[in-house]
């Protein structure tokens, strides 16, 4: 039985590129989820995800992160 692969999308702020302008989650993203809110700093998220076995697909304005479980 296969399980579907967590996916997170964020885009970044038009008004501040820094920060998190909208959030999507489809699945888990435990232990992340407190970096994962609008207005927090993209780097904050970005790490988190990244040390917690999620791997980035797409980097512009929008960061696409997949973790398979």
């Amino acid at each position: 039985m296969s399980r579907f692969p967590d996916v997170v999308i964020i885009v970044r702020s038009k008004k501040n590129f820094a920060n998190i302008g909208k959030v999507r989650i489809i699945g888990s993203v435990f232990p992340c989820r407190r970096t994962l809110r609008v207005g927090a700093p993209v780097k904050d998220a970005v790490l988190c995800l990244l040390q917690h076995g999620f791997v980035i697909t797409e980097q512009k304005n929008i960061g696409v992160f997949f973790r398979i479980r």
